[in-house]
């Protein structure tokens, strides 16, 4: 695990080269406190900073070829690399370290830009080919658990792990892109290639780009195929995802380093340390984040499961009292590691279990992956609900009538009963409009008529993207697709939105930002490509989602841990922000704060804030974003920006 980075620039000798790719890489210490390494040239160069997984003594990047005319860094881990080492052997290759890195420079060797069919992982990486003209290939994993960020600016071509190292290079790179706060302020992120800097754009998952002769050619070398086989009978689909996910696991374990299992107590990860505990890894160590207020806390299921395997378990329990004296610094660390506005709270928990996991091990297996690719979110019964209803209730009566009813209704209820009725006016009045709008709206935090709102009338960047079709063309293509049931497009969607962007993004700063490997067994293109094929009756049955893990898990978990529901890795920042947090929410947001009054209505914020405070609504979520955004504009935008290293010895000390 490390972070790459490098710079093409036919103006630059070879130590100048180097020089740079050295300032970009001392902006990922974190990524990498153990070693690093630079190969160079005039007008090219590429670097890394290495965290040692495998082969800690002689495992050193750059790696070069036998003719040292190919070179490659990689950031992430190639999981078959035992298998591809022994075939290039055979081939007549010869190896000077025990690697996986190794294997990619030879497989470029010998298949060209087809290496990248042959590779099992999680990775960003960059190939130098000194031959020739010289090339430089750099490429993004299948499902895009790895991050890889590029900028042609000028004569230069940039690229690096995170965005910051780009920034050490070319400052200029810091210019902003508000066009995307509309993607931003209503889904907590920016979809994928775009980012908050007008001129860094990240390379698409699944992708490699080949720069050569001052031009950038990008290209996909994979996809998934969502058509399902109904050929199969239910036991023969529960054997075969059996089958993939004990594969998938115990592969996952190959590693010099100490490793664990992160545990949250629901299905997904009490899958993983099921499936390692099988495999046989001892001791298994396991991380779990409680909190003091019942609604959020799962750490009693997480011990269920820590008990069902022996597991040597550790739980930190987060406070209100707790937040309110690190929350400011946790929150600027975020920011720092994203660098730019994210806006799922959840990286809160995540940072805090990856720091309590580096305390004991090096590698930690997560959870990611079982919701989208066994639909176990409740937004895909919803949207199926939303199917049938808008096919047999007329829209006046759907859209207007049935809701009105019910919310008259709910005024006359108690309680519990009262919120139920104004939930389900809700779920009717969103499930009759149009399919692409009924998704919008059940994953939106701000509508555009409240973003139109919050930003003042001068933002005219912004604006141009708070229309009704916020979905890039390419998910719109997805969902309106009519020769696919709605499950596979909403799962594809789902891993080139929500996944990419969101989940994967916040598993994977949270983590290094500790100096922390996670592995996802469920996201390796084996277990998608086989949830792909598999019909949506093997996912949601009834009303509830994930079926088929819940057959293929049902002799190895406790009856408890099946039956659990889908709670969620959630923050208790409604009560949080009603009371000790209330303070530093003022001063970011409040006048004098952090928030640019060229762009932000302050009248709509105070707003929010107040109905917040008075219990008259819960606008967490929404006070969450602009938080991060203040945050990042304070860091990015202001300057007051500290260096990784800074950072890193901080919290390693």
């Amino acid at each position: 695990m490390c972070g790459i980075v490098g710079i093409v620039d036919n103006r630059l000798d070879a130590h100048s080269a180097e020089m740079c790719t050295r300032a970009m890489a001392d902006q990922l210490v974190h990524r990498g406190p153990d070693d690093q390494g630079h190969a160079a040239v005039a007008g090219r160069s590429i670097g890394m900073r290495r965290l040692s997984i495998i082969d800690l003594a002689g495992g050193q990047q750059p790696i070069a070829n036998e003719s040292s005319d190919i070179y490659v860094v990689c950031n992430g881990e190639i999981y078959n690399y035992v298998e591809l080492r022994e075939d290039l052997k055979s081939r007549g290759h010869r190896f000077s370290t025990g690697s996986d890195t190794e294997v990619i420079v030879h497989l470029y060797e010998e298949y060209g830009d087809n290496c990248l069919a042959h590779l099992r992982g999680m990775f960003g990486l960059a190939i130098m080919d000194l031959r020739g003209h010289g090339r430089v290939l750099i490429a993004r994993d299948r499902l895009g658990k790895k991050p890889l960020f590029y900028s042609e600016y000028g004569d230069r071509f940039l690229f690096g792990s995170e965005m910051k190292s780009l920034l050490a290079a070319e400052p200029n790179l810091s210019e902003p892109n508000y066009a995307a706060l509309g993607e931003f302020f209503q889904l907590g992120y920016i979809h994928q290639p775009g980012t908050i800097f007008r001129n860094i754009h990240r390379l698409p998952a699944g992708h490699y780009a080949v720069y050569e002769h001052s031009h950038l050619q990008i290209q996909r070398y994979w996809a998934l195929n969502f058509e399902p086989d109904e050929s199969l009978s239910d036991e023969q689909w529960c054997q075969r995802l059996d089958a993939t996910l004990a594969e998938s696991v115990k592969v996952r374990l190959r590693s010099d380093v100490p490793l664990g299992v992160f545990l949250s107590g629901g299905l997904d990860s009490s899958a993983i340390v099921a499936y390692a505990s099988l495999a046989g890894l001892k001791p298994l160590n396991t991380f779990t984040i409680g909190f003091d207020v019942d609604e959020w806390d799962e750490s009693e299921d997480a011990a269920i499961v820590a008990r069902h395997y022996g597991t040597k378990h550790h739980l930190l329990r987060l406070s209100e009292a707790d937040m309110r004296d690190s929350l400011e610094d946790t929150l600027l660390k975020i920011v720092f590691y994203c660098d730019e506005p994210f806006g799922d709270a959840s990286a809160l928990p995540t940072y805090h279990v990856s720091r309590l996991a580096k305390q004991h091990v090096t590698v930690a297996l997560s959870g990611d992956g079982g919701d989208e690719l066994f639909a176990g979110y409740s937004n895909y019964r919803g949207m199926l609900f939303a199917e049938s209803y808008r096919k047999y209730v007329p829209y006046l009566i759907g859209r207007h009538l049935l809701p009105f009813g019910l919310r008259t209704t709910s005024r006359l209820l108690p309680g519990a009963w009262g919120y139920q009725g104004l939930r389900f006016s809700k779920v009717f009045r969103d499930s009759a409009l149009p399919l692409a709008q009924a998704y919008r709206d059940k994953v939106s935090i701000w509508r555009s008529s409240e973003l139109k709102e919050l930003f003042t009338s001068d933002a005219a960047q912004v604006s141009l993207y708070l229309g009704e079709q916020f979905l890039p063309a390419r998910l719109t293509e997805i969902m309106m697709r009519q020769d696919r049931d709605l499950v596979s497009r909403l799962t594809e969607m789902d891993l080139q939105s929500y996944m990419l962007d969101d989940i994967l993004v916040k598993v994977d700063r949270m983590s290094m930002a500790n100096s922390l490997e996670v592995r996802s067994p469920l996201l390796d293109h084996h277990v998608a490509e086989l949830a792909a094929k598999m019909p949506t009756r093997m996912k949601i049955r009834g009303s509830r989602g994930k079926h088929v893990l819940r057959q293929v898990l049902r002799d190895k978990l406790p009856k408890r841990s099946i039956r659990k529901g889908k709670q969620g890795f959630a923050v208790p920042l409604r009560d949080w922000f009603r009371s000790s947090l209330s303070p530093m929410v003022n001063d970011y947001l409040g006048p004098g704060g952090y928030l640019p009054s060229e762009l932000f209505s302050q009248k709509k914020v105070q707003q929010i804030l107040r109905e917040h405070r008075d219990g008259s609504a819960d606008h967490a979520r929404k006070i969450w974003l602009l938080l991060i955004f203040a945050a990042w504009h304070r860091l990015y935008q202001q300057g007051e920006f500290p260096t990784s290293g800074a950072y890193y010895s901080e919290a390693h000390a």
